[in-house]
């Protein structure tokens, strides 16, 4: 089996097979496949993405986003996505990690980066997801990263430290926007984020428009332009979309049909049926006999 680099070699190795799952250290997700995936509807979460081998693209809408080894991902808030891999085989498996945004440490460091990125700070972002080039120096702190998994004593004392070291590189970047998307409400995006974050937690209820505007402090009209111009959807399909994703994930880990209904916020199970099938092309039920390559 051919690997790029020993790191992805170690991934890999640490993965044994499955296809993404959480690693020893917290916040931190080890991922591998050997199949080529050409689509596959995910739940992105906010986080930092990385891929060690292969390439992999997110599509959200009308915008692609493709990473590989020489790039990374910054995504700031939970969206629906459909997820591709490519350039992958048997021979040449996909390897990648992800980091979870930790909003603490992350608004800690803005108020301490504040004095000489006040500029910076003040741009809006017109988006919630980013492919970045990789810079020397979050490769050098991604591989130290990784060097911890094999010491508890490592992982314990020196990951939050090397955690900060990552968001810091980041936030220099041209990346930096997307992770003060997660603690701040600024222009373009960033005005829209608190919106998203709020249906993200509420999805399952019976959102009204006037109430998702009301949180947004515009009216339904208003939120509707700058929430389009933003993810390329209105608010109430973006609340669809998370819903029927989210069922999906829980259809394939073996959840019931009718619990997954009432649990992401349907109260007629053929309704849930009909709409899953429209937007995915099989049903509810097809769906738990299908098992995911990727998240």
């Amino acid at each position: 089996m051919e690997f790029v680099s020993a790191l992805a070699k170690q991934v890999f190795e640490k993965v044994k097979g499955e296809c993404g799952q959480p690693s020893e250290i917290e916040g931190l997700k080890l991922y591998a496949s050997l199949e080529k995936v050409d689509l596959m509807p995910i739940v992105l979460q906010p986080s930092i993405c990385f891929v060690l081998q292969a390439e992999k693209h997110v599509s959200t809408g009308k915008q692609t986003f493709v990473y590989s080894e020489d790039t990374y991902l910054i995504n700031s808030v939970t969206r629906p996505v459909e997820a591709s891999l490519l350039d992958v085989s048997q021979e040449r498996p996909y390897v990648g990690f992800s980091l979870a945004i930790d909003q603490q440490m992350v608004g800690q460091l803005m108020m301490e980066m504040s004095p000489w990125q006040q500029e910076a700070s003040s741009h809006p972002q017109r988006d919630f997801t980013q492919s970045t080039k990789m810079t020397p120096a979050i490769e050098n702190v991604v591989t130290r990263l990784l060097g911890l998994l094999d010491n508890p004593m490592d992982r314990d004392i020196l990951a939050p430290s090397i955690f900060r070291e990552l968001y810091y590189e980041v936030l220099k970047g041209p990346g930096g926007g997307l992770l003060r998307n997660c603690v701040s409400n600024h222009a373009g995006a960033n005005r829209i984020a608190p919106v998203v974050h709020y249906i993200e937690q509420n999805f399952e209820r019976n959102l009204a428009i006037e109430e998702i505007a009301n949180v947004a402090g515009m009216s339904a009209s208003t939120l509707h332009e700058h929430f389009k111009q933003v993810t390329t959807v209105s608010p109430m399909q973006y609340v669809k979309s998370l819903r029927l994703h989210k069922a999906r994930s829980m259809l394939s880990s073996g959840y019931q049909v009718a619990e997954v209904c009432y649990e992401v916020g349907y109260s007629s199970p053929s309704q849930f049926s009909r709409e899953f099938k429209r937007y995915f092309g099989f049903t509810p039920s097809e769906a738990r006999s299908l098992v995911s390559t990727i998240e």
